[in-house]
């Protein structure tokens, strides 16, 4: 149904182009079909002439804003793409520094199990003061 209404505008220009020729072609009989109208043929192909170019600024209209908000769509998926794939590296970066903490406790506990000396306690002491810092 949607597509039909979007062959209307142009269907319609094209009737009424057709009309106004058509009128103005025989604009020049004496007979006028229309003879309980105060228009003459010339002024009914002026009329249709009118009534088609209002048709072409719909239809121009009409295709503008579909441009338009198909150019929007595409934009607002783009942006949403790439928020998604901020959201993905935040999350990549937040799990690699978890990950780095761990091996880096995991390294301290081990030298400090192999050689109970004053630097590696320390070196746990400002580890402990790090994690309590960060809160992790």
């Amino acid at each position: 149904m949607i597509s039909l209404l979007k062959l209307l505008p142009r269907s319609l220009t094209t009737f009424l182009y057709a009309v106004a020729a058509l009128l103005r072609f025989y604009g020049n009989t004496t007979q006028i079909p229309f003879s309980r109208l105060p228009l003459t043929l010339l002024q009914w192909s002026f009329l249709a002439f009118g009534l088609g170019t209002a048709s072409i600024l719909v239809n121009i209209g009409l295709e503008w804003n579909a441009g338009n908000r198909a150019e929007n769509e595409r934009a607002r998926a783009e942006d949403q793409r790439a928020r998604a794939e901020d959201e993905r590296l935040e999350e990549r970066e937040r799990s690699s520094r978890r990950t780095r903490i761990q091996n880096r406790w995991i390294i301290l506990q081990v030298r400090h199990q192999l050689e109970n000396t004053p630097e590696t306690r320390s070196a746990l002491r400002d580890f402990m003061s790090f994690l309590q810092e960060y809160d992790e």
